[in-house]
Protein backbone atom coordinates (compact mmCIF):
# COMPACT_ATOMS: atom_id res chain seq x y z
CA UNK A 1 0.00 0.00 0.00
CA UNK A 2 1.65 3.38 -1.25
CA UNK A 3 -1.48 5.41 0.17
CA UNK A 4 -3.80 5.08 2.38
CA UNK A 5 -7.60 4.96 1.55
CA UNK A 6 -8.92 8.25 1.66
CA UNK A 7 -12.16 8.40 3.80
CA UNK A 8 -15.14 9.18 1.36
CA UNK A 9 -15.96 12.55 3.89
CA UNK A 10 -12.66 13.98 3.38
CA UNK A 11 -13.16 13.38 -0.77
CA UNK A 12 -16.39 15.18 -0.55
CA UNK A 13 -14.73 17.63 1.64
CA UNK A 14 -12.44 18.80 -1.05
CA UNK A 15 -15.35 18.68 -3.80
CA UNK A 16 -16.82 21.65 -1.65
CA UNK A 17 -13.87 23.68 -1.17
CA UNK A 18 -12.71 23.54 -4.90
CA UNK A 19 -16.65 24.09 -5.89
CA UNK A 20 -16.77 26.74 -3.54
CA UNK A 21 -13.69 28.83 -5.28
CA UNK A 22 -14.85 27.91 -8.32
CA UNK A 23 -17.63 29.94 -7.56
CA UNK A 24 -15.37 32.74 -6.35
CA UNK A 25 -12.53 32.61 -9.33
CA UNK A 26 -14.91 31.61 -12.52
CA UNK A 27 -12.19 29.91 -14.41
CA UNK A 28 -14.43 26.62 -15.35
CA UNK A 29 -11.88 24.39 -14.04
CA UNK A 30 -11.58 23.74 -10.71
CA UNK A 31 -15.77 22.97 -10.65
CA UNK A 32 -14.95 19.49 -12.72
CA UNK A 33 -12.15 18.64 -10.15
CA UNK A 34 -14.39 19.03 -7.82
CA UNK A 35 -17.08 16.91 -9.49
CA UNK A 36 -14.53 14.41 -9.68
CA UNK A 37 -13.43 14.32 -6.19
CA UNK A 38 -17.57 14.22 -4.95
CA UNK A 39 -18.17 11.30 -7.44
CA UNK A 40 -15.11 9.39 -6.04
CA UNK A 41 -16.68 10.50 -2.37
CA UNK A 42 -19.84 9.05 -3.24
CA UNK A 43 -18.51 5.67 -5.15
CA UNK A 44 -16.41 5.00 -1.84
CA UNK A 45 -19.41 4.68 -0.01
CA UNK A 46 -20.25 1.58 -1.25
CA UNK A 47 -16.80 0.60 -3.57
CA UNK A 48 -14.13 -0.22 -1.11
CA UNK A 49 -11.46 1.04 -2.70
CA UNK A 50 -8.04 -0.59 -2.27
CA UNK A 51 -5.41 2.51 -2.08
CA UNK A 52 -5.85 5.82 -1.68
CA UNK A 53 -3.18 6.00 -5.40
CA UNK A 54 -6.77 4.76 -7.08
CA UNK A 55 -9.04 6.85 -5.72
CA UNK A 56 -6.81 9.81 -6.38
CA UNK A 57 -6.87 8.06 -10.32
CA UNK A 58 -10.24 7.94 -10.34
CA UNK A 59 -10.35 11.72 -9.42
CA UNK A 60 -8.21 12.15 -12.22
CA UNK A 61 -9.90 10.50 -14.49
CA UNK A 62 -13.28 11.58 -14.06
CA UNK A 63 -12.45 15.08 -13.66
CA UNK A 64 -10.55 14.96 -17.18
CA UNK A 65 -13.49 13.37 -19.05
CA UNK A 66 -15.81 15.75 -17.45
CA UNK A 67 -13.30 18.53 -18.23
CA UNK A 68 -13.21 17.98 -21.72
CA UNK A 69 -16.52 16.94 -22.55
CA UNK A 70 -18.28 19.52 -20.80
CA UNK A 71 -15.88 22.69 -20.08
CA UNK A 72 -16.84 24.37 -23.55
CA UNK A 73 -20.61 24.22 -23.47
CA UNK A 74 -20.39 25.24 -19.73
CA UNK A 75 -18.80 28.13 -20.75
CA UNK A 76 -20.94 29.16 -23.77
CA UNK A 77 -24.11 29.04 -21.52
CA UNK A 78 -23.17 30.57 -18.85
CA UNK A 79 -20.82 33.66 -20.10
CA UNK A 80 -22.46 34.12 -23.16
CA UNK A 81 -24.47 37.64 -23.71
CA UNK A 82 -28.14 37.24 -25.06
CA UNK A 83 -28.20 41.02 -25.84
CA UNK A 84 -25.19 42.32 -28.15
CA UNK A 85 -24.25 45.39 -27.51
CA UNK A 86 -23.27 48.09 -30.15
CA UNK A 87 -22.41 50.85 -28.59
CA UNK A 88 -20.74 53.40 -31.14
CA UNK A 89 -21.41 57.17 -29.20
CA UNK A 90 -20.29 58.46 -32.20
CA UNK A 91 -23.09 57.57 -34.58
CA UNK A 92 -25.68 59.14 -32.67
CA UNK A 93 -27.58 62.43 -33.90
CA UNK A 94 -26.29 65.92 -32.78
CA UNK A 95 -25.33 69.38 -32.90
CA UNK A 96 -21.82 70.39 -34.29
CA UNK A 97 -20.26 73.78 -35.32
CA UNK A 98 -18.08 74.91 -38.07
CA UNK A 99 -15.12 75.70 -37.15
CA UNK A 100 -12.24 75.31 -39.62
CA UNK A 101 -14.24 74.33 -42.71
CA UNK A 102 -14.80 71.42 -40.33
CA UNK A 103 -17.86 70.10 -38.29
CA UNK A 104 -16.50 70.22 -34.54
CA UNK A 105 -18.54 67.53 -33.10
CA UNK A 106 -18.45 64.86 -29.76
CA UNK A 107 -14.60 66.60 -29.55
CA UNK A 108 -13.42 65.57 -33.02
CA UNK A 109 -12.94 67.37 -36.22
CA UNK A 110 -15.44 65.88 -39.49
CA UNK A 111 -14.87 66.38 -43.22
CA UNK A 112 -18.04 67.38 -44.33
CA UNK A 113 -20.84 65.65 -46.73
CA UNK A 114 -23.95 67.17 -47.13
CA UNK A 115 -27.32 65.22 -46.32
CA UNK A 116 -29.18 67.08 -49.45
CA UNK A 117 -28.62 70.30 -50.56
CA UNK A 118 -25.33 71.98 -49.77
CA UNK A 119 -25.42 75.36 -48.38
CA UNK A 120 -23.30 78.25 -47.15
CA UNK A 121 -21.03 77.48 -44.17
CA UNK A 122 -20.22 80.37 -41.76
CA UNK A 123 -17.11 79.72 -38.73
CA UNK A 124 -19.23 79.28 -35.34
CA UNK A 125 -22.25 78.09 -37.80
CA UNK A 126 -24.53 75.30 -35.38
CA UNK A 127 -25.66 72.48 -37.81
CA UNK A 128 -27.02 69.00 -37.15
CA UNK A 129 -25.14 66.41 -37.41
CA UNK A 130 -27.44 62.99 -38.91
CA UNK A 131 -24.46 60.60 -38.84
CA UNK A 132 -20.72 59.81 -38.15
CA UNK A 133 -18.81 57.19 -40.29
CA UNK A 134 -15.21 57.12 -41.21
CA UNK A 135 -13.46 60.36 -41.47
CA UNK A 136 -16.59 62.12 -42.14
CA UNK A 137 -19.72 63.75 -40.96
CA UNK A 138 -23.75 64.14 -43.05
CA UNK A 139 -24.72 67.22 -41.80
CA UNK A 140 -27.62 69.03 -42.47
CA UNK A 141 -28.27 72.86 -41.57
CA UNK A 142 -30.08 72.96 -38.51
Amino acid sequence: MLLDVINPYILIGIAVVLIGLEAVITSFILIWFGLGFLIVGLISFSYGYSDGLWQLGSVALISLFLLILLRKRALEKFLKSDNKVNDNFLDEKGIGEIKNSKVFYKGTYWEIEFSSDEFDLEEGQKVEVLKTYRNSAIIQKK
